[in-house]
């Protein structure tokens, strides 16, 4: 996972170095596909093909392909924050994760830009980079914790009334690595697709964080936290 997210990084770089050149089409009201999405999961698709042929594998561009494995399948978001990217903001993310009998048993997010892999895999840890063992902070006082929020406007309100910093930055993938990293406290992201959160849910909860998916028809409504009584806070809230 992480030597097939390497490879797709390369191509993201020169393209995000050549913003002017990329082909733009519109894809849905604020969303957007690049021809660097369809590179970098090309180039992700032929190497988890390659190491494991006869896994299902769950695509943000191309979709759903059954293999003869269907309980084993690859979740694949070739670029996690397109607009940022479109944009030239240096926060997006190339994540990946492997779904087992329907659990998340395995998750990659790479930050192309700061050259940092976050990846965990159930029972062993999250690490970034070689050897660096993950944790999130721990902070349990909302009115000291730093929240990323992508969701209503009355649920931002909440947490601010509450006393928490917000954020916004357009990367939910690149969120969920920064709090199992310790520098987020909160992340609460509503209508959010599964290829956006498969590999956070497991960088969390292997980091010491905690975390509450609810499905919202084809989407995901998430919470995550570095502390039990905050998520018990958040939900106090009403989120």
């Amino acid at each position: 996972m992480q030597r097939a997210a390497e490879k797709a990084a390369f191509s993201l770089l020169r393209d995000f170095g050549e913003l002017e050149n990329l082909q733009v089409s519109h894809k849905g009201f604020r969303n957007f596909v690049t021809s660097a999405d369809r590179n970098s999961e090309a180039r992700i698709v032929q190497e988890l093909t390659r190491t494991r042929p006869n896994y299902s594998l769950v695509c943000e561009e191309s979709g759903f392909t059954e293999k003869e494995n269907s309980n084993s399948v690859w979740i694949v978001d070739p670029i996690d924050g397109t607009s940022n990217f479109m944009r030239g903001i240096p926060y997006f993310a190339i994540n990946i994760a492997l779904q087992v009998n329907k659990e998340f048993t395995a998750g990659v997010t790479l930050d192309p830009i700061r050259g940092e892999c976050y990846k965990a895999e159930v029972g062993q840890g999250a690490f970034v980079g070689q050897k660096s063992r993950l944790r999130v902070s721990g902070r349990e006082n909302m009115k000291e914790a730093v929240v990323v929020t992508r969701a209503p406007l009355n649920i931002d309100e909440k947490l601010i009334k509450a006393g928490a910093i917000l954020r916004k930055t357009g990367s939910i993938a690149l969120d969920l690595a920064y709090l199992s990293a310790g520098k987020y406290d909160i992340v609460v992201a509503y209508d959010s697709c599964l290829w956006d959160i498969a590999a956070g849910v497991v960088l969390v909860k292997e980091s010491g964080g905690f975390i509450r998916v609810n499905p919202s028809g084809e989407h995901y409504n998430i919470i995550a936290t570095s502390s039990k009584k905050l998520l018990d806070g958040c939900i106090s809230l009403g989120l």
